[in-house]
C-alpha cells in the first residue's frame, strides 16, 4: 500500500473550516472513484496549508486518467477557494513487502472478498490472487462504485461484530456465512453486474465458521446442494467453488 500526500496552499481569505470541509468531500468522491482505500487517511492544516495523507493501491492511483466527474468538479471547487493547486506526492509504501495489485491482462475471474482488517481493493483476481483497484473496472454506478464499496462497510461491520463477540455476533455471523442472508444478497448481486460489465465471472467469498461433523470436503454448495469441494486448495486459501453459484468459500477454522 502506498501512502499519498494532497496538499495544497491556502492563498485566499476561505474559512478554514469551510475548507476542511470540501476537502473532507473531495476524499470522499477519491474513495468512491476507487483510487483511495478505506477511511483512515490524516487530515490536517499547517500554517496556510491543508494536508491529507491516503492510502492507495498503486502509486499513480491519483492520477488524472483515473479520476471520476465528482472527483475533477471538487478539485476545481477546492482549487478555486484557495486560488491554488492541489499537490501530489508519494509519501512511499507502508511496508517493503507490499505487492502491487494485480497485472493479469485479463483475469480468469473475480473474487468478492473482504474482512474487517482489510483496506484493499474488495475485489481481488482469481489468476493471480492479487488485489484489482476499483478504477479499472468500468464505471459501475454514477461515475464511480459506492454500491461495491457500501457493500465492503457493511461486511466490514458485520465482520467486526462477530470478531468482537458479545453484541451481535451471531446474527453478523449468520449474515456473513448464510448464502440467503442481506449481507450475501448484496454481494452476489454486485457480482452479477461486475461480470455483466466485465465479462469475466465473478465470485462471491461466502465466510464458513461452521463446526462439522465428519468429512467437511463432502458438505454440499449450499445454494445448488451440488459438489462443490476442490480437490487441491486454490491459492492455499479456498476449498470449495461452486461454478453454477458463483460462490467461493473454506474449511472452518473453527475444527
Amino acid at each position: 500500500m502506498y501512502i499519498q500526500e494532497i496538499s495544497i496552499d491556502i492563498k485566499s481569505k476561505v474559512s478554514k473550516d469551510e475548507l476542511i470541509g470540501e476537502f473532507h468531500t473531495l476524499m470522499s468522491f477519491y474513495r468512491g472513484s476507487g483510487q483511495t482505500q478505506g477511511k483512515i487517511e490524516s487530515q490536517y492544516i499547517t500554517g496556510n496549508k491543508i494536508v491529507c495523507l491516503p492510502y492507495t493501491l498503486e502509486k499513480n492511483s491519483l492520477a488524472r486518467k483515473y479520476n471520476n466527474f465528482y472527483v475533477n468538479k471538487q478539485t476545481k471547487k477546492v482549487e478555486d477557494i484557495c486560488k491554488s493547486s492541489l499537490l501530489f506526492r508519494t509519501v512511499g509504501r507502508s511496508y517493503n513487502s507490499y505487492k502491487s495489485p494485480c497485472t493479469c491482462k485479463k483475469s480468469a475471474f473475480f473474487i468478492l472478498i473482504t474482512n474487517y482488517i482489510s483496506i484493499d481493493s474488495p475485489l481481488t483476481c482469481g489468476t493471480c490472487n492479487r488485489t484489482v483497484p476499483l478504477y479499472r473496472l468500468p464505471v459501475y454506478h454514477d461515475y464511480g462504485y459506492m454500491p461495491i464499496l457500501s457493500w465492503e462497510t457493511n461486511y466490514i461491520s458485520c465482520d467486526s461484530l462477530q470478531m468482537n463477540c458479545k453484541v451481535g455476533e451471531r446474527w453478523a455471523l449468520n449474515q456473513m456465512q448464510e448464502i440467503k442472508s442481506q449481507l450475501s444478497g448484496q454481494g452476489l448481486e454486485i457480482c452479477k453486474t461486475i461480470e455483466k460489465l466485465t465479462s469475466i465471472p465473478t465470485y462471491y467469498y461466502l465466510h464458513n465458521y461452521r463446526k462439522l461433523k465428519g468429512d467437511q470436503l463432502v458438505v454440499p454448495c449450499p445454494g445448488c446442494n451440488k459438489k462443490w469441494s476442490l480437490k487441491e486448495q486454490l491459492h492455499n486459501l479456498y476449498d470449495f467453488k461452486c461454478d453454477r453459484c458463483k460462490i467461493v468459500s473454506t474449511i472452518s477454522p473453527n475444527t
